[in-house]
């Protein structure tokens, strides 16, 4: 893993829970939208529509569960990262990965708001990660991180 790879960590952890919110959702819609089942003799059902809605229920519930413990992962994630971020020196370093990781905007968007062009931020955004590699040397070394 590299620092760059450690530092996507928290987008990383926001995308998977929005997959898994965007599953809760498909599952509540299906159970919502599950028609009552006709009796037809010449069809054998080896499992009931209420079965089927129980099973969805139960997938939910462990979904949520999950959810809610990936929440404080992400949460210890990006505390640690942003305690990282704010050792860096530089406020245009820190600002660059801060707005890049945490808040997971675009470099471009980010030079917008600070008045400098996408490529200046491109430059920007390679000084500040070789300096949060060596600000957080130990730590990223502790971690296996490998700089590339």
């Amino acid at each position: 893993m590299t620092a760059k790879e450690y530092l996507s960590e928290v987008q990383r952890l926001q995308t998977m829970i929005e997959h898994k919110r965007d599953r809760v959702k498909e599952y509540r819609h299906a159970i919502t939208s599950v028609s009552s089942a006709r009796m037809n003799p010449a069809k054998v059902q080896a499992s009931s529509p209420a079965d089927r809605i129980g099973d969805m229920v139960g997938k939910i519930v462990d979904l949520e569960a999950e959810i809610q413990n990936d929440m404080v992962d992400i949460a210890y994630k990006r505390h640690e990262i942003i305690n990282m971020i704010h050792g860096l020196d530089s406020a245009a370093h820190m600002q660059a990965l801060f707005g890049r990781y945490i808040q997971c905007r675009g470099l471009d968007a980010i030079g917008k708001d600070i008045g400098k062009s996408y490529r200046y931020m491109i430059e920007m955004h390679g000084k500040a990660l070789k300096a949060f590699e060596m600000v957080n040397k130990d730590i990223l070394e502790k971690e296996g991180i490998s700089y590339e």
